[in-house]
């Protein structure tokens, strides 16, 4: 009996921990895209919508004090696992700008520009898988400057 409610409560702990693992659109964040010590910028994210106001994806811009870049991500929230156009920029008012783009199946991105004291946009697109929606979001201004 006793081995018997050893193997039931291992059994029920591996079923929780398989229920706790993060699923691929949860593991797909913007800090562990971006890597360690980047962290969103205020105002740093913006939804992907359609003009009918239906939400694609979102756009992130993140920061690394210790290495000065900017980083950038788009993260599908929908069609999550199929794979349709996805893009990310960064720019650097007047300087370089990173893109990525293609047909991904969670995210494009991530892309980096050296951006200590400068000012950065960024933008994304997502599409459907057939091509027939298109969402745009981001931020064309130029802001954190710091």
């Amino acid at each position: 009996m006793i081995k018997f409610v050893k193997a039931g409560a291992l059994t029920l702990s591996a079923i929780t921990a398989v229920a706790l693992l993060p699923t691929a659109a949860e593991a797909a964040s913007p800090q562990s895209l971006c890597g360690a010590g980047y962290a969103i910028v205020k105002d740093g994210s913006r939804a992907i919508k359609t003009k009918s106001g239906e939400q694609l994806g979102v756009t992130y811009v993140l920061y690394s004090g210790r290495t000065g870049k900017n980083c950038a991500v788009t993260i599908k929230t929908k069609y999550v696992g199929k794979p349709s156009y996805t893009y990310v920029r960064l720019e650097v008012q007047k300087g370089p700008w990173d893109s990525d783009s293609g047909d991904f199946t969670r995210y494009a991105g991530p892309v980096y520009v050296s951006a200590r004291h400068k000012c950065v946009s960024y933008w994304g697109n997502v599409s459907s898988p057939d091509g027939k929606k298109s969402a745009y979001g981001g931020r064309t201004k130029f802001d954190n400057c710091g």
